[in-house]
């Protein structure tokens, strides 16, 4: 090949490579736009769904403080349409956080929203289909959005993750906070005044009740009661001790005990009593027990019955809790003079043992042992945990320290 020819391949092959990439750069300007608009849209997607009518979105996160963590992501609707917003939750129930996405209108309003990722074993739309609509044209204030019966935790945590989207929001006055009724206050203090009524349920009113629940593990019952233009939250144990608060959630029992007596009277109509319950365990774990009486208690937790009583001569106090693991946890505690667990017991320790891929049998013997001579002082939780059984090990956790409250406030007087 002589260098003319050469040079000759040499230009052509240059000019094949400069076609070929102004071809390639052509095509890139014009199908570039395309593909990010396509993967826009494929981002945009979940926002268009509760927010239709919208022209654009802009990621604010960044720019947004005190933004929850359950929070993924807040965007703009560029025309000021209003807001989207994308969060998560997690329940004991799930092998991964749910992912929601709202939209929120200018006037703080939600215009739209849908779950995205949801693996929860108990599906909370199963057990009401119209449960996420009810959230439409809502406020912050969430008013009359209650939780699923038979799905409690996950609906819950639904409504958590909204109302941290609607937090972002609000702290960063982007929307006007909804306003709450003091009906609504008042119930929301539920789960922080009787933390042990779990999974509560609106049952039957009457009076001057306003509105009634009842702990799904009958750890008592919870009421608004009006009182002239004024409402209180009145809580019974599951033992018939009252508090009444009142919408600032100061304790008034003593200025409203015509609240607690009707309240009171609710609840001895409809609860059930599990002192024979825990008089039957007393007695099998102490044959020798006598001078078996009740005790009323102050504690709002999960324990439903106390007793005192007498073995070879030596005081002790029986406790009956009910937490809730993989199913409702039976559990019971005898406590010495001293603090100290002489004794705890349980009707099942482990439910559907075949659900635990990785359980491989415990011995209930060893384990009930390893709580006794536990104090509140020296209880660390380590007793308490099965492996592979997470949240029957959180129940038994939930327990014994409720067990240990009861007594504490027996002693001490509180």
């Amino acid at each position: 090949m002589n260098i003319k020819h050469l040079i000759n391949t040499i230009l052509i092959l240059l000019a094949f490579a400069l076609v070929f990439s102004a071809a390639m750069f052509g095509l890139n300007f014009i199908t570039g736009p395309i593909i990010e608009e396509n993967n826009k849209g494929a981002e945009f997607a979940p926002l268009l769904a509760v927010m239709p009518d919208a022209d654009n979105f802009e990621e604010i996160t960044s720019t947004l403080a005190g933004v929850p963590e359950s929070v993924i992501a807040v965007y703009k609707e560029t025309s000021g349409r209003g807001f989207v917003v994308r969060t998560s939750a997690s329940t004991q129930y799930s092998k991964e956080p749910m992912e929601i996405t709202f939209g929120v209108t200018a006037d703080g309003k939600i215009c739209g929203i849908q779950l995205d990722v949801y693996t929860d074993s108990i599906d909370f739309r199963s057990k009401d289909a119209n449960y996420i609509d009810s959230y439409l044209e809502k406020d912050s204030a969430l008013a009359d959005i209650g939780t699923v019966s038979g799905a409690t935790y996950s609906s819950t945590a639904f409504k958590d993750a909204v109302s941290a989207g609607f937090s972002a929001l609000i702290s960063n006055s982007l929307i006007v906070e909804g306003v709450k009724s003091d009906a609504q206050i008042l119930s929301e203090m539920i789960p922080t005044l009787a933390p042990g009524m779990l999974k509560t349920e609106e049952v039957a009113a009457s009076g001057n009740i306003e509105k009634a629940w009842g702990a799904g593990n009958d750890a008592g019952f919870a009421y608004v009661v009006k009182n002239g233009d004024a409402s209180f939250l009145a809580l019974v144990n599951a033992t018939g001790v009252c508090k009444v608060y009142d919408v600032a959630g100061a304790d008034v029992t003593d200025a409203q005990s015509a609240i607690a007596d009707e309240a009171k009277a609710h609840a001895s109509a409809n609860q059930k009593s599990y002192t024979e319950d825990l008089n039957t365990r007393v007695t099998k774990l102490f044959a020798d027990a006598s001078d078996i009486a009740p005790i009323e208690l102050s504690t709002f937790n999960t324990v439903v019955s106390a007793v005192s009583f007498k073995s070879n001569g030596a005081e002790y106090y029986g406790f009956y809790s009910r937490s809730i693991g993989f199913h409702q946890m039976d559990v019971f505690f005898v406590i010495d003079a001293n603090g100290a667990i002489a004794k705890m017991d349980a009707k099942q320790f482990i439910f559907e043992e075949e659900y635990f891929a990785a359980f491989g049998g415990m011995n209930n013997g060893e384990y009930k042992a390893g709580f006794e001579g536990l104090t509140s002082e020296t209880w660390t939780g380590d007793a308490a945990v099965i492996a592979t059984a997470t949240m029957t090990s959180n129940a038994m956790k939930q327990s014994t320290e409720d067990a240990f409250a009861a007594f504490n406030s027996i002693k001490g007087g509180n």
